[in-house]
């Protein structure tokens, strides 16, 4: 390699790709010793990228790519980023809660980008690039634009009640341009102490296996899905979620949701956030035909 004209600059270069390359969190010194950098020279520079968002540290003092890594990110070249991201950004601020933009296809769910509020509450979820089995609600937002086929394999996924809710589900996205979720009223608190959990102590600091049965009782108890009569109900309800289709010349591909996590929501505000996810999703939209 050529001598570089900023030696500095080139041990954050490397310091950055060592951590994105890897599959696992590293310590200090295997970073130091990876690299044949002083030990002092790595810890001043993942204590200024761990400052500055693009490192986390994890409780072992482990560290690993960081939040302001993953939002400039955006896991499908065919989204104009910058714009994507200004998006999601404005969605966030106007909710006060974080925004996740996924590509559905080939039965399967892909985060594309997110974004959070500043001083919103945080709750880990899948990371940029992740891809997970697409499976009931999940994908509610954009069926309406599939075809048959895959609109029948996607409800089959569904039990009991949840199968035979489905085509109102689909209905309901219709009417009103975007899906909403929450838990049973007598589980709400609940959701709400999961979700507090997790944003306190932070995705990095928890065992990767219990951070993942955590994140499926969510999915699970969080997954129930607005009927017309929860939409006028005047008193305050459960929020889990809300998504919304992205729509293309192509459909709808993409499914962007915003994420309150809240036990008690009035209605009003639910009106709020209904507003607020048809308007992203449309200006997401208009966005993406211009990429064309």
């Amino acid at each position: 390699m050529p001598e570089s004209a900023s030696p500095p600059t080139r041990r954050v270069i490397e310091v950055m790709e060592l951590l994105t390359r890897g599959d696992r969190a590293l310590t200090a010194s295997e970073i130091a010793s990876a690299l044949s950098l002083a030990r002092a020279t790595v810890t001043a520079v993942l204590t200024e990228l761990t400052d500055a968002g693009w490192v986390r540290r994890d409780r072992d003092r482990r560290f690993g790519p960081g939040p302001a890594l993953a939002a400039l990110s955006v896991a499908d070249p065919e989204i104009p980023a910058a714009t994507v991201s200004a998006e999601l950004r404005a969605m966030a601020v106007a909710a006060q809660c974080g925004v996740t933009l996924s590509r559905i296809a080939d039965g399967r769910l892909t985060v594309v980008a997110k974004e959070y509020a500043q001083g919103a509450r945080i709750v880990p979820g899948l990371a940029v690039g992740q891809s997970i089995p697409l499976s009931y609600p999940a994908g509610a937002a954009v069926m309406p634009w599939r075809g048959d086929a895959e609109r029948r394999a996607w409800s089959a996924a569904a039990t009991g009640p949840a199968r035979r809710g489905a085509p109102a589900l689909l209905r309901f996205v219709t009417t009103h341009g975007c899906a909403i979720f929450g838990p049973d009223s007598a589980d709400a608190g609940l959701v709400e102490v999961l979700a507090e959990l997790l944003g306190a102590v932070g995705g990095e600091v928890v065992q990767p296996e219990l951070r993942a049965r955590v994140l499926r009782q969510l999915a699970r108890l969080t997954a129930r899905p607005y009927r017309e009569a929860d939409l006028a109900d005047e008193h305050p309800l459960p929020v889990s979620y809300l998504s919304a289709p992205v729509l293309t010349g192509a459909g709808a591909p993409y499914e962007v949701q915003i994420g309150p996590l809240r036990s008690t929501v009035r209605r009003g505000e639910r009106e709020r956030y209904v507003d607020t996810i048809r308007a992203g999703a449309e200006a997401l939209s208009v966005a993406l035909a211009r990429r064309g």
